[in-house]
């Protein structure tokens, strides 16, 4: 039976985590770290992107294409070409902001949801493209991560979507660009209503008001990829899953009947993080089944993704060039996780 509660992906992951406020479990000591808006040190001084030593690097994790074309995710990933966001890989599509959403291309006449269909808890959905949303921080924002779970999905014959955002994905990624809601640098755990958290050492690591913003887009499908920034500036478990939490109950106040895939967060390892491996480890044990059938209701009910049990590897070059963002080759691994777990649930 196809289910029709809708979606939301909590994918959690990002690019470059922001100093711990503690200090304690952070990068090394004058060890500097790749930031959403410039290169961070140890001190918590902030350069700007895209100038001194650090540009290329800088350049190559922010969520943004670097003006001078000199690095950027994509020239890091060696992906060839770049998508124009025009056509998709299964034909054009049927409506005019389709083209920028990288997501399915769907015929105007019959979009597989013309016939409400009760789901499992009883809802009843209207016809017309699932909408889905890919939340989170760089590996959503900077990464081909998005790009390939779409061409992933419509590879396979599930076309009956269309994504939604505010951010336009730049990589080059053989692959039509989509929208997302990925911010690089951001933290899952600044996001929670008042959240004791408030320090922020860079320009931005995310708020409440955002977390409204988004989910007052309403998606049916969300992908969050989050979490990574927050274990590399050594913030618990703990804090981690009540952020996963509250950003759910947000998204249910606008959509009762979101349905969630939070995933794991893939692997990291950069260098000067020592604690990187263990909490990345630590939280992907915590986020079970359990958790996730805790955090279910009938007609929202949550299901995990294990990115952090897939093939990327954060000590293989061929993956990632510094320990955390996913190459094309890395993000294939982890999207094909993905686009399982969503295929599994009988979507579009």
């Amino acid at each position: 039976m196809q289910r029709t509660s809708t979606v939301l992906l909590l994918l959690g992951i990002s690019s470059s985590g922001c100093a711990s406020d503690s200090g304690a479990s952070g990068p090394a000591a004058g060890a500097s770290r790749p930031g959403a808006h410039g290169t961070m040190d140890a001190g918590g001084a902030t350069r700007p992107a895209g100038t001194g030593a650090d540009a290329a690097d800088n350049d190559a994790h922010s969520g943004a294409v670097s003006p001078s074309g000199s690095a950027g995710a994509a020239a890091r990933d060696g992906a060839a070409g770049v998508g124009d966001g025009l056509t998709g890989d299964a034909g054009p599509r049927h409506q005019s902001d389709a083209s920028e959403s990288g997501g399915a291309d769907i015929p105007t006449a019959d979009s597989g949801r013309g016939s409400p269909t009760p789901g499992d808890a009883g809802a009843v959905r209207s016809g017309g493209p699932w909408k889905v949303m890919m939340l989170g921080d760089s590996i959503t924002g900077s990464t081909c991560y998005p790009q390939l779970v779409s061409k992933g999905l419509i590879a396979q014959g599930h076309t009956n979507f269309q994504f939604v955002g505010t951010q336009k994905s730049q990589q080059s990624c053989s692959a039509t660009q989509v929208l997302t809601e990925g911010h690089g640098g951001y933290g899952v755990t600044y996001l929670p209503k008042d959240n004791a958290r408030t320090k922020c050492a860079k320009s931005a690591c995310g708020t409440y008001a955002e977390l409204q913003a988004w989910a007052a887009e309403k998606p049916e499908i969300v992908l969050m990829h989050y979490g990574t920034n927050d274990v590399w500036d050594g913030q618990s478990t703990a804090s981690i899953l009540e952020a996963y939490a509250s950003v759910i109950a947000e998204f249910r106040k606008q959509q009762p009947n979101v349905t969630f895939f939070v995933s794991k967060i893939s692997k990291l390892n950069p260098s000067g993080c020592q604690s990187c491996v263990a909490g990345a480890s630590a939280l992907a044990a915590a986020l079970d089944e359990t958790w996730a059938s805790n955090h279910s209701l009938p007609n929202s009910p949550v299901s995990v993704i294990d990115s952090f049990g897939s093939a990327f590897d954060p000590n293989n070059a061929a993956d990632t060039a510094d320990g955390v963002h996913p190459t094309q080759a890395g993000a294939q691994k982890i999207a094909t996780v993905a686009v399982a777990a969503v295929i599994a649930e009988n979507y579009f």
